[in-house]
């Protein structure tokens, strides 16, 4: 025997749908209450009224991975009719249902649950029509963006929301990681005498030598948000090798080709699309921190989550124009130097020089860019006793002069 609930508050829709069940499948079926929450049926009728019932449905979906679930549209809901494919869901009905088609649709959901672990998917014609429909209707890129704006900046707070957006976005569609990206141009004038467009180029390069269908680009004034759809089966975009590949190859290029460099930062992956502005906020922040291995690309999960360390980083960049010696570092956690210096370089891949040094080439980078000091006025303001020795230490760690990297400009990517 088979249970069937109808959770259809209509109850003209439910009188009417109870005796087509009790009529044609009294031999083999039983009809269940109309309040599903906590029931283990195996077919499950439920109307949708309005947006959150597709909520309900996500969730009853989730308690009960067995269960044959139909959903019974409102005809003025027709144009959410995609979330049943987003859901994988093998039916769907709209108000108001004609017997027959009621009657063929849960005797499909029977055969379904006779024959467990078939692959295929089937909807009724009404239902291929209205997917056909759906497909012809305008772009759906500016509701993309904006919603994926308002994913990344925290505004999208709970479940309804998120499915309401599948109607233009799908939970395939939906990215998993940020990856922050910053860069400036070595030769303006070249960029202005050739015509090109940086911002253009980057993403061109990126897309060309990533799998398209699986990234996909929001600009901000000042960086250039590249959203990654990491696979099942990664932790961290660090061990999709191919991906990670991918990346160095179009950072390289666009600096050999055009003179475009790239700094970026990557988050974590969260498979949950509520969390994704968590990943905005750690790609942003490992933009900005001393790099574990390269300059080019750094992760947040390499930035260490040691409390004592974190404490003496947060010390260095607060006195990094001083002349700091690692026994006053130290000192903050009350630790040996030796002891310190080895647990300090294998938390932040660095020695505590480099490590200093770093932080004082960010500054002088900002300076640099947004200030008019003079390099001597800078080299002082940093520690350096002259500066040309902060220039050599600035072109180890940057690859130009200072004043060949005051000559390049910043990209504004919007």
């Amino acid at each position: 025997m088979y249970s069937i609930s109808l959770a259809v508050e209509d109850q003209h829709e439910f009188e009417k749908l109870a005796d087509w069940i009790l009529e044609e499948f009294k031999e083999n079926c039983v009809l269940m209450e109309k309040e599903i929450k906590n029931l283990n049926v195996d077919i499950a009728v439920i109307e949708v009224r309005k947006w959150h019932d597709w909520v309900k449905i996500h969730r009853f979906r989730k308690r009960n991975t067995k269960c044959r679930i139909i959903p019974l549209l409102d005809p003025s809901l027709l144009y959410t009719s995609p979330l049943a494919i987003e859901f994988k869901l093998r039916h769907l009905l709209v108000k108001s249902v004609k017997k027959h088609i009621f009657i063929r649709t849960l005797k499909r959901a029977i055969k379904d649950l006779s024959n467990a672990g078939t692959k295929f998917i089937e909807y009724d014609e009404l239902h291929n029509q209205i997917e056909k429909v759906h497909k012809k209707e305008h772009n759906n890129l500016p509701f993309q963006e904006a919603f994926l704006r308002r994913l990344l900046s925290g505004d999208v707070k709970n479940e309804e929301e998120l499915i309401q957006s599948r109607y233009f976005l799908s939970g395939e569609e939906i990215p998993n990681l940020v990856c922050f990206i910053q860069g400036f141009v070595r030769y303006p004038p070249r960029r202005e005498k050739e015509g090109w467009h940086a911002p253009g180029l980057i993403q061109t390069f990126l897309r060309k030598r990533f799998y398209e269908q699986r990234i996909s680009f929001l600009p901000y004034r000042k960086h250039l948000l590249m959203l990654v759809q990491v696979p099942f089966g990664y932790v961290s975009l660090k061990h999709w090798n191919e991906a990670e590949n991918v990346i160095l190859d179009a950072v390289e290029a666009l600096e050999k080709e055009y003179g475009i460099h790239l700094y970026i930062g990557a988050g974590s992956i969260y498979r949950e699309p509520l969390f994704l502005n968590q990943s905005y906020r750690e790609a942003c922040k490992a933009r900005r921190t001393s790099p574990y291995e390269r300059l080019s690309l750094r992760y947040f999960e390499e930035i260490t989550k040691d409390e004592q360390i974190q404490k003496c980083t947060d010390y260095i960049a607060q006195y990094c124009t001083e002349d700091l010696s690692i026994k006053q570092v130290a000192d903050q956690i009350n630790l040996s130097v030796p002891y310190f210096s080895r647990i300090f370089k294998q938390e932040t891949g660095r020695n505590f020089v480099e490590y200093v040094t770093f932080v004082r080439m960010q500054r002088a980078v900002w300076l640099l860019r947004h200030t008019n000091h003079t390099v001597e006025w800078i080299a002082e303001e940093l520690g350096y006793n002259t500066p040309n020795y902060f220039s050599g230490t600035f072109k180890k760690y940057v690859g130009l002069s200072p004043r060949e990297y005051r000559a390049t400009e910043e990209i504004i990517f919007v």
